[in-house]
């Protein structure tokens, strides 16, 4: 995914799911790893397979991507707020945004161009990729998660899918969030910015002005129509 596109929330639900286990801050990348930090991932799919969360655009083999995305007015706002967080931008929103629709507010180049390249790539003609929008998540949990178990030839008790779905609600996103600081997790951050957020699907309507929405929808808008954004 690109960042801040709900992808935690996502390997939080797959962990639990797959293992049995509370999700927890810090321990999912024993079987949710990010990319390079995968050699000693635990095998949670059928035939040994592992799941490795990645934001990178490359891909040099046959192999399934489950890609989340969401929409580039919610990320930029999620994204501000995540970099806040961990003090590495001290400009404005503004200033972000800018940067953002260059493709200069992180490693990863700009949202239209991330989308673009996974849409287009060979694991997507080859039918191997299967998308997922944040907010079909966030509204229909449940069968939205579910398409991307089957997806992953995941056989998993529906009660379990329930159970984690549940454990790994907003609410209890941001219960596991508060215990995690209390046990020290990530202690030089900002104390007064959540890593778990709102989890709204337009809060942006609040954060940007209209000056800013013009500027995202008129850089990105051919990709944004093509999600049904606009």
């Amino acid at each position: 995914s690109y960042p801040r596109s709900g992808t935690t929330w996502l390997r939080f639900l797959l962990y639990e799911t797959l293992t049995g286990e509370d999700a927890r801050f810090g321990d999912i990348r024993s079987a949710v790893p990010s990319v390079g930090k995968q050699a000693d991932a635990r095998a949670v799919l059928g035939d040994e397979g592992r799941l490795v969360q990645t934001h990178e655009r490359f891909y040099d083999r046959d192999r399934k991507v489950v890609y989340a995305v969401r929409d580039a007015r919610s990320v930029v706002v999620s994204e501000y707020s995540w970099q806040q967080r961990l003090r590495v931008y001290p400009g404005t929103l503004d200033a972000f945004v800018e940067d953002f629709i260059r493709g200069r507010s992180n490693p990863w180049g700009s949202w239209g161009d991330h989308i673009d390249f996974w849409r287009n790539s060979e694991c997507a003609r080859k039918g191997l990729l299967h998308q997922v929008r944040y907010e079909d998540l966030r509204s229909d949990t449940e069968n939205v998660f579910r398409g991307v178990l089957e997806f992953l030839e995941a056989d998993v008790d529906a009660e379990r899918v329930r159970a984690a779905i549940q454990s790994n609600s907003l609410q209890g996103m941001r219960a596991k969030e508060d215990r995690a600081k209390q046990e020290g997790w990530r202690p030089t951050v900002r104390g007064d910015i959540r890593f778990v957020n709102t989890g709204t699907t337009a809060g942006w309507r609040t954060k940007l002005s209209p000056e800013q929405v013009t500027r995202l929808e008129e850089r990105f808008g051919p990709t944004m129509r093509s999600l049904g954004y606009l």
